[in-house]
């Protein structure tokens, strides 16, 4: 059996077999590409012609099915049906790129895409980034978006230079964007009951709820698609909406790059077990691409400011314990101040009695 390295370069050296005789001086090259979170993925380009959009297949999932004990040869033809498959939509794509590099045009179809800071790092260096906390939002151009998915490229530090315009206007008109395709704030018992009624959830995002008569509440934060939704989080004015909606303080579990968990802080979770809880979905539930990041966040419902909820508990209690110091620290000073004050005062009595001894002496 072959080995990764092998089964790679396998494919490379007998692709074109399978292709149309078009691609017959196609240069075929193999790259490893860096994804989200740090995973590293090989994919296949193979150009035809002198086109601008080349697609890549990800060879790696079909390596698996090779383990398994599928046919070389039929992963092979998979590879090319998949590319091909790859090359009619990149035709179809390629229409909108020649305006790629005028901004009035691209800036509608900007996105905010979000991960976490620390795990992206390497990532994110060629690209337009900016810090959210714990978040790092970077910025693409969804050049398809349908109910098919989206085919989008990364906003790049080269690309806005082109376009003339700051990393603060990109974010601007990205979160203007977001904000067309519809944010929603969804009860997540109803989302279990429309995966079986197929009925839509109830959008409440604009609705002021009652916490006290909901068993278990907990809710969704998305956009209309379910695509790279989780970014909404980012603007204020939607995390005010929910602080509104609820009536109280919340803790932001990130679910994953598509969606955000909600839960109002009731006084039921600690903050511990729900980072535990984040470690644990993500390591069995969510492909690692797809993850956002592994640290629960706590948002002030009245004034929308968001941090580390770990953090946050850590600061409180630094901040507690300072109190109780500055207030053992005032009483133990004033009784000290008292103490001189009152020897200060005896001291004056010493020199007066003194004084009329003496004159009575004399």
């Amino acid at each position: 059996m072959m080995n990764r390295k092998e089964f790679y370069e396998y494919v490379k050296d007998n692709v074109k077999e399978y292709l149309p005789e078009s691609y017959k001086d196609a240069e075929i090259t193999l790259q490893e590409v860096e994804k989200n979170n740090g995973l590293k993925l090989t994919g296949i380009t193979i150009p035809n012609g002198d086109q601008r959009i080349v697609p890549r297949v990800y060879l790696d999932s079909f390596y698996l099915e090779y383990v398994i004990g599928k046919d070389v040869d039929s992963c092979v033809g998979d590879v090319v049906d998949m590319y091909i498959e790859a090359q009619d939509k990149a035709e179809f794509i390629k229409m909108g790129v020649p305006d790629i590099f005028d901004y009035e045009k691209m800036k509608e179809k900007l996105q905010v895409r979000i991960c976490d800071q620390e795990w992206n790092e390497e990532r994110l260096t060629d690209k337009v980034v900016t810090e959210h906390g714990d978040f790092a939002a970077y910025y693409a151009i969804n050049l398809k978006e349908n109910e098919e998915g989206v085919g989008s490229i990364p906003v790049t530090i080269s690309m806005m230079n082109e376009w003339g315009v700051s990393v603060e206007q990109i974010q601007a008109d990205a979160m203007t964007a977001d904000r067309k395709r519809g944010a929603t704030l969804m009860d997540m018992n109803e989302i279990i009951k429309s995966m079986i009624f197929g009925e839509e959830p109830e959008n409440l995002l604009n609705e002021k709820m009652d916490m006290e008569a909901m068993e278990n509440p907990m809710f969704c934060l998305t956009n209309k698609a379910k695509m790279n939704g989780a970014s909404l989080l980012l603007q204020e004015d939607i995390r005010k909406q929910i602080g509104e909606c609820l009536g109280s303080d919340y803790f932001v579990i990130p679910s994953s790059i598509h969606e955000v968990l909600i839960l109002p802080d009731n006084g039921i979770f600690q903050v511990p077990e729900l980072n535990a809880m984040v470690q644990e979905v993500n390591e069995t539930k969510v492909e690692r691409q797809e993850q956002l990041s592994d640290k629960v966040q706590f948002c002030d419902g009245k004034t929308a400011v968001m941090e580390n909820a770990e953090r946050r508990e850590a600061r409180l209690e630094k901040e507690k314990a300072a109190e109780k110091a500055e207030v053992k620290g005032g009483i133990h000073g004033r009784l000290e101040k008292a103490k001189a004050e009152i020897k200060a005062k005896e001291g004056d009595k010493v020199p007066k009695n003194k004084s009329k001894e003496l004159a009575t002496a004399l």
